[in-house]
């Protein structure tokens, strides 16, 4: 009767369509809704990932809503070969369907073509949401695994609010909004929490707020780090991180502010919040964790290096990593002065002041009067005998 049961079940679950890519509803068991999970600005929420056993391809996902990136446009998952120059649309969500495994799992699919992609759920009590891609399973089949409070039954019951336009600001960051929850490289807002603003952490002068600091751990390498704004250093131009390593004067760009995104924005004191830099190009990811202090003004960034082959990770210990610790920006950028400085523009008004006083000095003195002697038939002439 069990066995009957289960064929019973698995047969039907291939009959079963959702009517959207988000939200699945099954009687007995609840919902299964993901559409908190989708970003609504056209890019993927899980961007560039590796397969377990291969990093030749990345993997994108956006749940619920499509994206575009590289040659995938309207997609739902993409892969993209390490090197960018190739990438495959493997699902679009207009193509998505659900079904139930013996367990009674939800699994999410999607094709494209002659390919595949099956998203199992696996429910999970943490506030963090991450993607595990097995790869490619067998001939244009691929697998992943989406750990979420939302893949759990009615884990997450209600949708977000429509989604908002894009506005862009007049910064060189990106910005994204995804209906209450707006990003870009230097500040996190959730009309739930509040905002995390790292603005006035980074300095805007084309220099990194923290310079050439040393790991936790002996290497070779120092690593710089600026919030929010570009720098340059070295061989490194236009940067959020840099690496560089001590003996030979080699530099690596390993972060840029235009290809960021959070992670654990959830206002949990058991997570931190983290900040992600992908560079995609050199397969390189920063990740700064934000380590709230209320207790001090001070900004302090620990370095724990390299920690898997392109993986690098920072602790930075803020007042501005809390939830509305730092929410005002800064005005425009105050000069960089120092003594020579000072010294040079000082040197230099009182010369222009010498010489206006000079020039004022010669316009005012007076000039001397010429007579001029009218000589006349009746002006008499003398003359001199020697």
């Amino acid at each position: 009767m069990q066995s009957l049961t289960f064929l019973l079940i698995f047969g039907f679950s291939t009959a079963i369509l959702a009517d959207m890519s988000c939200v699945f509803n099954y009687a007995g068991y609840g919902v299964i809704n993901i559409t908190s999970l989708g970003l609504r600005n056209g890019q993927p929420r899980f961007r560039d990932l590796s397969a377990i056993s291969s990093s030749y391809y990345m993997y994108s996902f956006n749940p619920c809503f499509s994206f575009s990136e590289n040659t995938c446009q309207n997609a739902a998952v993409c892969q993209i070969s390490s090197d960018r120059k190739t990438s495959y649309t493997l699902g679009t969500h207009n193509s998505s369907f659900w079904t139930l495994d013996g367990s009674m799992t939800p699994t999410l699919t999607y094709n494209s073509q002659s390919k595949t992609v099956t998203i199992r759920m696996v429910c999970s009590n943490t506030n963090e949401d991450t993607l595990e891609i097995l790869g490619e399973q067998t001939v244009n089949h691929y697998s992943m695994l989406l750990r979420s409070r939302c893949a759990c039954w009615n884990g997450c019951r209600d949708p977000l609010p429509p989604s908002t336009t894009v506005t862009p600001r007049s910064s060189s960051a990106s910005t994204t909004k995804t209906g209450w929850i707006y990003y870009d490289s230097c500040q996190y807002h959730d009309s739930r929490y509040g905002i995390i603003d790292l603005s006035t952490v980074g300095s805007m002068t084309d220099r990194p707020a923290f310079k050439d600091i040393q790991s936790i751990y002996s290497t070779n390498y120092v690593w710089s780090y600026n919030p929010c704004y570009s720098f340059s250093e070295h061989k490194c131009h236009n940067v959020a991180g840099c690496q560089l390593d001590k003996t030979s004067s080699v530099s690596y760009p390993i972060a840029y502010q235009n290809a960021v995104y959070w992670l654990n924005m959830n206002n949990t004191r058991s997570v931190n919040p983290t900040i992600v830099y992908a560079t995609p190009s050199t397969n390189r990811r920063l990740k700064v964790q934000l380590i709230c202090d209320r207790s001090s003004n001070q900004h302090r960034l620990e370095v724990v290096g390299e920690t898997s082959v392109g993986e690098y990770l920072m602790q930075l210990t803020s007042p501005c990593a809390c939830w509305n610790g730092c929410s005002h920006r800064p005005p425009n950028p105050s000069p960089n002065w120092n003594l020579w400085s000072i010294i040079g523009i000082a040197g230099g008004v009182i010369f222009l002041l010498f010489l206006i006083m000079m020039t004022c000095l010669f316009c005012s003195k007076p000039k001397r009067r010429s007579q001029y002697l009218t000589v006349g038939e009746k002006t008499p002439i003398f003359y001199v005998k020697n």
